[in-house]
């Protein structure tokens, strides 16, 4: 019989979880070895290194296991129409880590997923004229998903929180249709998502006005259908184009938004930098993360009224030092 062992030192698959991919994947990992089995084919070591799941780039949902075995990761959903700024609001929220900016009261840990913060970075340039290069628009194939990971200390625990990203496109189809075999990774983000972070384009509604407006509000009321309480951060984009819209339409989007999110928080952000230490930019958009892990992390407290009971009974009437507190 074959003996199974881990070469990895430290390592003690297959009788615990595999160290190097961190999760239950010991005969996936390079370091795992069968003593006396025939020599894996070049054919077969091919097919072996295309499963393994980690690769450092963005995630699917289905690798989602190999951090459950640690908890239970929180999901962020990023909803809003096509180029609202999702993906580039990621691409700034990495680049501000990776220069030194804190999410205060979160501490970063680590990440699987660097390879896919690196490559939205990357394609966040400013240009010879002041202007900034986005990323490119995140595919509207309906099989695209892309999670990307931050594990985050809390308060002395670590927390694995996701960023979902998909195409405004696919959000723009699942707002007219929740049951659009296109808009199945829209789907999968509002039923599995912890969190939103609700996109609204200053730049659209400068050039669309109430088209705009229609949209945003359409995928809002969506968003509404079956919240069950998640809470939703709402993000203003491209507001250092917001002196150029319409006051009247804004009005009317913020009365809308107040009505189907109540209590909802609203930032404004952006991707452009007038200065070192810009509100809209190097500070919001690290408040955006700040705010939405707070709400995580504090969730609100069920208030249930106590049930009035009718009785002659003392035992039953009897409310003690509870009914004080």
């Amino acid at each position: 019989m074959a003996n199974e062992r881990c070469t990895k030192e430290g390592c003690y698959a297959p009788k615990d979880f595999c160290l190097e991919l961190a999760g239950p994947l010991h005969e996936q990992c390079q370091f795992f070895a069968v003593t006396g089995a025939t020599e894996p084919s070049a054919k077969t070591s091919k097919k072996l290194a295309a499963s393994i799941p980690w690769t450092g780039e963005w995630l699917r949902p289905k690798q989602l296991e190999i951090l459950t075995h640690r908890g239970t990761p929180r999901i962020i959903g990023l909803v809003g129409s096509s180029g609202a700024g999702k993906t580039t609001y990621l691409a700034m929220l990495y680049s501000l880590l990776f220069n030194g900016r804190r999410i205060e009261n979160w501490d970063f840990a680590g990440s699987y997923t660097l390879n896919g913060w690196e490559l939205q970075a990357k394609t966040l340039q400013v240009q010879d004229d002041g202007t900034v290069r986005n990323p490119d628009a995140t595919p509207s194939d309906n099989d695209f998903y892309s999670l990307y990971h931050l594990a985050l200390r809390h308060d002395g625990f670590l927390h694995d929180i996701f960023f979902a990203d998909s195409s405004g496109e696919v959000f723009s189809k699942w707002a007219n249709n929740v049951n659009d075999p296109a808009a199945e990774n829209a789907r999968w983000i509002y039923d599995n998502a912890h969190a939103f972070l609700f996109f609204v384009d200053c730049e659209a509604i400068i050039g669309q006005r109430g088209r705009a407006r229609r949209d945003i509000v359409q995928v809002a009321e969506q968003v509404k259908s079956s919240l069950r309480g998640r809470p939703v951060v709402i993000l203003w984009s491209k507001a250092d184009l917001a002196k150029n819209m319409r006051e009247n339409i804004v009005d009317a989007i913020k009365r809308n938004l107040s009505e189907i999110f109540p209590g909802a928080i609203s930032l404004e952000i952006s991707n452009y930098s007038k200065s070192d230490s810009d509100q809209l930019c190097h500070i919001n958009n690290i408040n955006v993360a700040e705010t939405v892990l707070n709400l995580l992390a504090n969730p609100k407290r069920l208030r249930i009224a106590p049930a009035s009971i009718q009785a002659d009974d003392f035992f039953l009437l009897y409310r003690g030092n509870y009914d004080s507190k």
